[in-house]
This record gives C-alpha cells, sequence and structure tokens, in this order.
C-alpha cells in the first residue's frame, strides 16, 4: 500500500504538486490519468524516491520514502516513462546488472522467464543499441519487475508495445497481488485493467473513484475524464 499525504513539489516558481494526497491499496490496479503536466509522473517518480520533494509524506508499506530510502526501494518497483539504458550492453548484461543490484539469487532464471513471457528471449543478447523502441520497453519492463516488488509503479507501461506483449503485461499487471499504479493517458487501458482511477489536473487530484462506478455513470472512462477535465462533473 502507498500512502500520500499533502504532497508538495515545486520546480523553482512552477508547483508540479500541490497538497497531493491519496491512498494506492494492496491488490488493487490504480491509474492516474491527466493531460501533459498535470504531475502524474512526478507523483510517480517521488514514490519510486528518485526526485526529493518539498512536503508531505510519502509511505510504502508504513515505510517514509524520505526516513528509509533505501527500504523503500527495495520493496517497490519503477518503470519511467522514458527509461535509460546501457546500448553497448546486451539486454541479458543489463538486466544481470540490475539483478546484481538487488541482489538477487539465481538471477539468469528469472531473467530467461520473464524475457519469455515478455516475448525478447531470441535478442537477449543482442547489444541494446540495436533494438526497436518496443523492444527496449520490454527489457525496462523487465527491469522494474526483475525483484518481483511488492509495488510496482509504471508510467506508460504498453508506450511502444505490440499489441500482443501488450497484452502479456495487462495479463501480469492483473495477476498481481500487491499494490500497481500507472500513469497513463490511455483510458482503453484504464477500462481494461484499473480496479481505480484518480484524474489530476495543474498538479492536484480532481477526482479518484472505482473505474466501474465510472463507466456505469458515464458510459466510459474516456466520458468520464473528459467531463471531470471540464469541470462538468
Amino acid at each position: 500500500m502507498i500512502s500520500i499525504r499533502g504532497l508538495l513539489k515545486r520546480y523553482g516558481e512552477i508547483t508540479a504538486l500541490d497538497g497531493v494526497s491519496a491512498l494506492f491499496k494492496d491488490g488493487e490496479v490504480t491509474a492516474i490519468l491527466g493531460e501533459n503536466g498535470a504531475g502524474k509522473s512526478t507523483l510517480l517518480k517521488i514514490c519510486a524516491n528518485v526526485i526529493p520533494f518539498d512536503a508531505g509524506t510519502v509511505e510504502i508499506d508504513g515505510i517514509s520514502v524520505k526516513e528509509d530510502s533505501i527500504e523503500a526501494r527495495k520493496i517497490t518497483g519503477y518503470l519511467p516513462e522514458m527509461p535509460y539504458l546501457y546500448e553497448r550492453l546486451t539486454g541479458r548484461e543489463f538486466l544481470q546488472f540490475v539483478a546484481s543490484v538487488r541482489e538477487i539469487e539465481k538471477a539468469d532464471k528469472r531473467i530467461e522467464s520473464l524475457a519469455k513471457r515478455l516475448g525478447i528471449s531470441d535478442f537477449l543478447d543482442y547489444e541494446i543499441g540495436t533494438y526497436s523502441k518496443g523492444m527496449k520497453q520490454k527489457i525496462s519492463v523487465i527491469a522494474a519487475i526483475i525483484h518481483s516488488p511488492k509495488n510496482l509503479l509504471l508510467d506508460e507501461p504498453v508506450y511502444g508495445l505490440d499489441p500482443l506483449t501488450s497484452r502479456a503485461l495487462q495479463d501480469f499487471i492483473r495477476e498481481r497481488s500487491g499494490t500497481t499504479v500507472i500513469a497513463t493517458h490511455s483510458t482503453e487501458l484504464v477500462e481494461k485493467i484499473a480496479d481505480t482511477v484518480y484524474i489530476m489536473k495543474r498538479g492536484k487530484t480532481v477526482f479518484n473513484g472505482k473505474t466501474k462506478d465510472m463507466v456505469d455513470r458515464y458510459g466510459s472512462v474516456e466520458n468520464a475524464y473528459f467531463s471531470v477535465i471540464k469541470g462538468k462533473r
């Protein structure tokens, strides 16, 4: 579970997050929708302890990301919107490096299993620099989940993926028992896999509710999103 209270983040004179509070529950997939610049990626980066924040609290399973960042990272996986990969390494070498940092035992079996599931096992021994955008995304996804994190933060997880791999990733997300948070622009993806939806606008959460309730009331998540953003609730 991820608990966020009164979160404030500024970039100079720009307020990226303005008193954001949220609760991402165990066993649920939570989606965060919002326009570019709404604060979705910033929120995930803070939860992943990638960037600092100015005020408020963030706790992951009761662990403060500010006061005990190492323990918080151990139980959290994070897929950034623009992952950084070492393109001179092979996919296998990169994942072995990530596994060593995470102190994972029997990493090779874990790498092979995830690579097979995401359909990239035949390319593990090619340099990442030769990969397509979708293949790089697959490697990034594996790096995020290689340590079987209880809490998973995904920023645009299906971006660049072919339909088959996108479906495989969606199935993986649905099968998880921990906390999963997805930042995305895809209302279609939200409708398929999310239990709960938060909508952000200009650094604030302006709506949260169950996906089913949104569909029942508005007909679709897309309709609900536009109604909320345009203030027509």
